[in-house]
């Protein structure tokens, strides 16, 4: 008798591949700084959507109705990509007398830099940014930024989309 192999399907978007990517870059350029993992949700969240603050650049995703809700289902994605990329030695935790934080290692720019994509040079971009606005706040700030944003992340449509199912109700 014979068995087929089982074959695992990885989702290249937003999956732990490119989302613990992404927080490599942050990580990298924050670096020898380390965060929480719930504060890297939200750096994650507002580097691909950093136009989601006022006076931040464009973001690198589109803005999508209700991506707000996105912080509630990157946690598990962003841990399994930081322990891809700590298997590598590009990232490493950090134990801390309040819990566990993450930092990049000595070899992160040097991994990034060896990659010449766009998307890897916009979210570079968007890190420096980030991290100059962000960087210094204390978790809690962070987590404060997040709770008192989420509603209004991609809250922009909502008044879109009931005015077009008015107009489909009053055909």
């Amino acid at each position: 008798m014979t068995t087929t192999p089982t074959t695992r399907l990885i989702d290249p978007f937003n999956g732990p591949v490119e989302i613990g990517l992404r927080t490599l870059v942050v990580l990298a350029d924050a670096f020898p700084r380390s965060y929480e993992v719930q504060s890297l949700v939200v750096f994650d969240y507002l580097l691909v959507h950093s136009d989601d603050i006022e006076g931040g650049p464009p973001g690198v995703h589109p803005k999508t109705p209700h991506r707000g809700g996105e912080l509630l289902v990157r946690r598990e994605a962003l841990q399994r990509g930081l322990l891809l990329f700590e298997s590598r030695n590009l990232v490493i935790k950090v134990f801390r007398d309040d819990g566990i934080s993450y930092s990049a290692t000595d070899s992160a720019a040097l991994f990034l830099d060896a990659i010449t994509a766009p998307y890897i040079e916009k979210l570079r971009n968007r890190a420096t940014w980030l991290i100059e606005r962000f960087g210094e706040m204390q978790e809690e700030e962070i987590r404060e930024l997040a709770r008192a944003n989420i509603d209004k992340w991609g809250a922009e449509f909502t008044s879109e989309s009931l005015l077009w199912i008015d107009e489909q109700v009053i055909r």
